[in-house]
């Protein structure tokens, strides 16, 4: 009998789509609750019956205000900013009072995952919220780990009035708005800014096959008003009688391709600390002006300087797999490959070779 009383309980906060909890003060009026009743019954002592009918009566008065203020606030998620795992960030969601009553001491928070593997975030709280009033709120939220993250669901809780109960009220992930059901979390942040400088420093440059501020001859061209005499060629003019002046070959940062490879004996951990290495080289790279691709099992993405083009990257890392299906060797002429290796991957191939940095949460962990 116990057991079905409790399913039955369990099944109804289930389809109502509520959660409900005792707080601190709220387990204390639940045995002082009980205590008044128990005396009140053994006694008749009409002034404890009296003292039971307000602990109760304030027991429903705080569920039917709770209820009231779970129905008039509406969260409507809304797109989230760059999240980045392991660091803190916000979520925003617009939260509605749609109803003629106020609604009080509203916080909101978003649960990640499916089944056993799901992750909270942290809560946003709002003192109070007008009827009819519309506002945004940023929901705090670090991230564990990258990748495309399904929202499991979106949930609105309140204490009000008299914080004895919290009661939650859950909206499914599969009635959020289309577009906003998962959440993608790009590759952990580390420097690697010194390291990018060092990377160019020793591939160079090349090139670029017109004429520019290069220390290479480039040609001989008739001297125009407005050169700087110094460039003029002397000997030449001499030579021919006309005045000309010499034109270095302007030079180009090389293409760079990091490759991300995987071999033997490579820990979850070391091949995050390889994708992170490889992300953040990347974003490093492109900052400082230079036409950066990645290369991985499964994904090859050729090299470009754009915005556009680190969205592309560092998207193709927080959703690449160590089991993707390997992809035939990639090249790309005059490109110079970073190979990045975890665990025993060949570097045969490299122009240059870069050890796997550790995460900053990787080295807190220990």
């Amino acid at each position: 009998m116990r057991r079905f009383l409790e399913s039955l309980v369990e099944r109804f906060w289930r389809v109502s789509g509520r959660t409900l909890r005792p707080t601190g003060s709220g387990k204390l009026l639940l045995v002082l609750a009980l205590a008044v009743g128990f005396a009140a019954m053994n006694t008749g002592n009409n002034l404890l019956f009296f003292g039971w009918g307000l602990v109760l009566s304030a027991i429903v008065i705080s569920g039917i205000l709770s209820e009231s203020t779970l129905r008039a606030a509406t969260p409507v998620p809304l797109p989230a900013d760059e999240a980045r795992a392991r660091s803190r960030g916000t979520l925003p969601v617009m939260l509605e009072n749609t109803r003629g009553v106020p609604a009080f001491g509203v916080a909101v928070s978003y649960v990640f995952g499916e089944g056993q593997q799901t992750e909270r975030s942290g809560e946003s709280f709002e003192l109070r919220l007008s009827p009819g009033a519309r506002r945004t709120t940023q929901v705090p939220w670090t991230p564990s780990h990258r990748g495309l993250l399904p929202i499991s669901s979106l949930r609105v809780a309140t204490a009000a009035p008299f914080g004895f109960f919290a009661k939650e009220r859950v909206v499914d992930g599969v009635r959020l708005p289309f577009g906003l059901r998962d959440v993608l979390v790009l590759p952990e942040r580390i420097d690697t800014r010194a390291l990018g400088r060092s990377l160019w420093a020793r591939l160079g440059e090349s090139p670029a096959g017109h004429a520019g501020n290069g220390d290479e001859l480039f040609s001989l061209r008739p001297f125009k008003e407005g050169d700087d005499p110094r460039r003029i060629a002397w000997r030449r003019t001499a030579k021919t009688g006309r005045v000309v002046v010499r034109e270095n070959e302007a030079t180009r940062s090389r293409q760079l391709i990091v490759t991300l490879r995987v071999g033997g004996g490579a820990s979850p951990d070391d091949v995050e600390d390889g994708v992170a290495t490889a992300a953040s080289l990347i974003e490093d790279l492109l900052d400082d002006g230079h036409a950066v691709g990645v290369s991985a099992p499964g994904v090859v993405i050729a090299p470009a300087r754009s915005l556009r083009q680190r969205h592309a990257c560092l998207r193709a890392l927080a959703l690449w797999s160590p089991t993707s299906t390997p992809t035939p060797p990639d090249a790309f002429a005059g490109a110079a490959r970073i190979i990045i290796p975890v665990g025993a991957a060949s570097t045969a191939d490299a122009d240059v070779v870069v050890t796997p940095l550790q995460r900053p949460s990787r080295v807190v962990a220990r």
